[in-house]
């Protein structure tokens, strides 16, 4: 008798609806949210939407640079209607300010972090006092921005992030607040870096089993609240002198299983010093300057599986994309190693 009662799922009519409720959301994407600063990674990825875009590298490459750059980009863009999130499980968030302070007024991280030291440089009327005097003024600008832009853009350190159940009841909470006045905007992310992402309760036996759960954790919280999350991750050393590729995410795979787009980036400058081949200059400075290579090693969102580069200034923490000629240029000579 309860067998003749239970409802019986009509698959024909529930397959029609997943077909319209899919309609309904491809279209409701429209052209995807726009990274302005960056047109070529805007178009080559036809639009940011949600899911995982893992940013790997060594160490000193520049990936939280670029990453700080793209989202504090997408996040400021007020058409996206976006409010940015930077976890940062490495450092304080007071080591982050100045960074986006200095990226967004070009002007040195230190200027940004220890304003004191100039003022008192310029107070002694020590030689560039007056370039000194410039930058504090900028300073103030970039404080100002970011104060501007409190509804736009936060950063989170783990001073109040202990683990993955505080962040995700986290990133919860912010974007109820956030459609709350607003219904139309959603949340962006940023993880630096995820493999230091920990659990409350769960404890592993094995590196690769804790990142195998990072992954899937991380990869369920863009589908559960649809939103974009950027997270880097850390590549072991490689002694060799060679560009990463996917295997070099060995202990971390199941992070490549579960991004929408893996960026392996490289700095050649910071790997090779001056024999590095894949460089720019600037006027009067005699020393290459590096350029971030980011390899599409993997792209769910489009077709595109080349690179893209950046113009990389550390002591600025700022990324600047490359155009298209300078890309083909620098495809070029990596394609001559």
């Amino acid at each position: 008798m309860e067998d003749t009662e239970m409802q019986i799922e009509d698959y024909f009519q529930t397959s029609l609806e997943d077909y319209d409720d899919f309609d309904k959301l491809a279209w409701s994407k429209g052209n995807g949210y726009t990274l302005p600063s960056f047109p070529l990674l805007t178009d080559k990825l036809e639009g940011l939407e949600s899911g995982l875009y893992l940013f790997a590298a060594e160490s000193n490459v520049g990936k939280s640079a670029v990453m700080t750059n793209l989202i504090y980009d997408a996040a400021t863009y007020k058409p996206n209607n976006l409010f940015g999130i930077y976890y940062s499980l490495d450092d304080s968030k007071f080591e982050i300010i100045p960074r986006i302070i200095s990226m967004d007024q070009l002007i040195p991280i230190s200027v940004a972090s220890k304003p004191k030291r100039y003022q008192n440089m310029i107070d002694n009327a020590e030689e560039n006092s007056d370039i000194y005097e410039t930058m504090l003024n900028k300073r103030i600008v970039g404080i100002n921005n970011l104060k501007n832009n409190n509804s736009l853009f936060k950063i989170e350190d783990s001073s109040k992030i202990k683990c993955a159940e505080d962040m995700y009841e986290h990133m919860k909470k912010v974007q109820i607040y956030v459609k709350s006045l607003n219904p139309d905007a959603n949340i962006i992310v940023a993880i630096d870096a995820i493999n230091d992402i920990k659990f409350r309760d769960k404890h592993f036996d094995s590196v690769p089993k804790e990142n195998s759960e990072i992954a899937r954790t991380v990869k369920d919280w863009t589908t559960q609240l649809d939103i974009p999350i950027f997270a880097s991750v850390h590549l072991r050393k490689i002694n060799q002198n060679r560009r990463p590729t996917l295997d070099d995410l060995a202990n971390s795979i199941e992070y490549v299983y579960e991004s929408s787009v893996v960026f392996l980036l490289f700095n050649d400058v910071s790997k090779n010093k001056n024999s590095a081949k894949i460089y720019y200059n600037k006027e009067d400075y005699e020393y290459k300057l590096p350029v971030i290579e980011m390899d599409w090693a993997k792209n769910k969102k489009s077709s595109f599986k080349g690179r893209t580069y950046n113009l990389f200034s550390p002591e600025y923490s700022k990324a600047i994309e490359c155009d298209a000629d300078t890309t083909k240029r620098f495809d070029a000579l990596i394609y001559e190693l």
